[in-house]
């Protein structure tokens, strides 16, 4: 094995060495972005054999609040807010986004043998979670900042006696786009460009191409409303922090 993965690391010296022609700057880069890749790959390989070896429910959705938690803070990093008041509403819309469809699938539409096994649970928990924290972080940075831009709108709409819920819901209407948009205009794309990465894997898996194309699909169907269900439960949770109890923008 280590010969061929020798052999197989021998293909970076194609982008290596167009990259010390013509910009020897980006090279360095490069180097350490590969070297990343390749931690991060180990990292998560190293988990995966951990929770298929065990498998252990109890250890699968441990694994998935831990994965729910760390995707919340790269979500909270990157929208600029507070780990400290926002963790547990993010934490728990990812989780709840992930759980609820995967078990779904695995229950109801697939259905599949040990649907709770490490096998299924972990990897399609995983795509979950990954495409709903993709989503989010769109989704939560366009409500703030529609907050933050049409306050007036929301205090009219206040001071006219309209409920908080339909005052914020021209701004949920507007995270809603931001997350949908992207993934309609995306779709028709998905077939020739990103599908066919988790296509090879499941046929490399062992299923039969029919097999495969119905797994792709369902999955990909799965995460689109995923990702809507963790935006619904992320700001339904994030409106006490976000507005005090008069309503008030904090």
């Amino acid at each position: 094995m280590i010969l061929h993965v020798f052999l197989g690391a021998l293909l970076l010296a194609i982008p290596a060495g167009a990259l010390y022609y013509f910009d020897k700057a980006l090279l360095r880069s490069f180097g350490v972005a590969v070297g990343r890749m390749v931690t991060q790959i180990l990292l998560v390989s190293l988990i995966v054999w951990v929770l298929v070896h065990y498998d252990k429910v109890w250890i699968s959705l441990l694994w998935l609040v831990l994965l729910a938690a760390l995707s919340a803070v790269l979500v909270l990093r990157r929208v600029k807010l507070p780990l400290s008041k926002f963790l547990m509403p993010v934490a728990a819309g990812l989780f709840a986004g992930a759980l609820v469809v995967g078990l779904y699938l695995l229950f109801v539409v697939l259905p599949v043998h040990d649907a709770l096994g490490a096998r299924w649970l972990v990897p399609i928990m995983a795509l979950l979670v990954g495409h709903s924290m993709t989503t989010g972080i769109l989704g939560l940075s366009t409500y703030q900042s529609a907050l933050k831009a049409d306050e007036q709108q929301y205090e009219f709409l206040r001071g006219n006696g309209t409920s908080h819920l339909k005052a914020v819901l021209p701004f949920v209407r507007r995270a809603l786009q931001a997350v949908m948009s992207p993934s309609v205009a995306n779709l028709s794309v998905l077939g020739f460009y990103a599908m066919p990465l988790l296509l090879c894997g499941i046929l490399l898996g062992g299923q039969s191409p029919i097999n495969a194309f119905v797994l792709t699909l369902m999955l990909v169907i799965g995460c689109l409303a995923s990702s809507v269900i963790s935006l619904a439960v992320i700001l339904w949770l994030s409106d006490r922090q976000l507005f005090d109890k008069f309503g008030k923008l904090r």
